[in-house]
């Protein structure tokens, strides 16, 4: 028999609800430099890029990347779907290529090194190259674990995944970018959520996880500019999926969400619009908000972004040496054999 809500639930959800709605106007009303709204028609238009690019979704089984990966193969593009259940991606990839899309599926564990790089290579070997990657994949702070129910010994999966796991795709992604000879086109795009902006009643650790693939992303931009990748992430606010629970269900109670939609199209523009890096597609229930990474500078002169496109430009410098040191050492040897 299922145990009663507490007394209070109502005037907590109450209370969460003012504070949600609160923070989302303070957001809209006051937008960052330079942010700028898109209605989910543009969003969506800039995936005419993505036809015939080979594009890795991890967690494409459900959620977020199945709507995504249903998107962009509807779009032309080549897929290589990744989930822990391989089923569930089989599923997607049978689905597109039905309609007469392209994709692939294979079984992945965010939280094995190895089996992600079994994926990026099913990748290159199915498709010669990769252009676009999108680190879906990712579980919330499960009862168990709760912040303030923590126990030695206990398990916290879920947690070391939402902060580990977007580091993992994000390396192997640099490294094959890197090998695909096209100057424009390729990304990294990686799912965070408004918990990366805001505090997250009863989510400490997942608000702090979030938080941390924030930083991730934005001083990734720096080495996407050497490497030629685009590195955007997608903040959605709750979405109704299937990963929610029933005290969460509760609090959500009257609140407007966006849909899935909504996430979908922000997660296309941010792994197609041309020239945008260090951007974060921010979706609640008006929308999308794009917000540009230069919203984030520091102080009235902006000395934080010219310290950073100055570590940039080292960075650029450096990926320049080492590249052009590889090509005389390489030349080297075939002369020598």
């Amino acid at each position: 028999m299922a145990s009663a809500a507490p007394a209070n639930a109502t005037e907590d959800a109450s209370a969460f609800a003012s504070l949600v709605q609160r923070e989302s106007a303070l957001l809209r009303s006051a937008p960052p430099p330079e942010a700028t709204a898109l209605e989910v028609d543009d969003a969506l238009s800039y995936g005419a890029a993505l036809k015939g690019k080979v594009v890795i979704v991890t967690g494409a089984g459900s959620g977020f990347g199945r709507a995504y990966a249903r998107k962009v193969g509807e779009l032309g593009a080549k897929l290589v779907l990744s989930d822990v259940r391989k089923e569930l991606a089989q599923e997607v990839a049978e689905e597109i290529t039905a309609k007469g899309g392209t994709a692939t599926a294979i079984a992945c564990d965010v939280a094995d090194w190895d089996a992600q790089v079994r994926m990026f290579r099913h990748a290159v070997d199915t498709f010669g190259h990769i252009d676009v990657v999108v680190a879906n994949a990712g579980i919330g702070e499960p009862e168990s674990d709760r912040f303030m129910n923590l126990k030695p010994g206990s398990d916290e999966t879920g947690v070391a995944s939402s902060r580990t796991e977007p580091q993992r795709p994000a390396k192997l992604a640099f490294f094959h970018l890197d090998k695909n000879p096209v100057k424009e086109g390729k990304a990294l795009v990686v799912l965070g959520s408004m918990a990366s902006f805001f505090g997250l009643p009863g989510g400490p650790i997942y608000c702090a996880s979030k938080h941390a693939v924030l930083g991730l992303v934005r001083s990734l931009v720096f080495d996407g500019m050497a490497f030629g990748i685009n590195v955007n992430i997608v903040n959605p606010f709750f979405v109704k999926t299937n990963i929610f629970g029933s005290v969460t269900s509760l609090l959500l109670a009257g609140i407007p969400l966006p849909t899935i939609d909504d996430v979908v199209a922000a997660m296309v523009a941010a792994s197609s619009k041309p020239k945008t890096s260090g951007s974060a597609f921010v979706v609640d229930f008006k929308g999308v908000l794009e917000v540009p990474l230069a919203a984030a500078a520091a102080g009235p002169s902006n000395y934080y972004e010219t310290f950073a496109r100055r570590a940039a430009g080292a960075i650029m410098f450096g990926k320049w040496l080492s590249d052009v040191i590889s090509s005389v050492l390489a030349g080297f040897s075939s002369r020598r054999l």
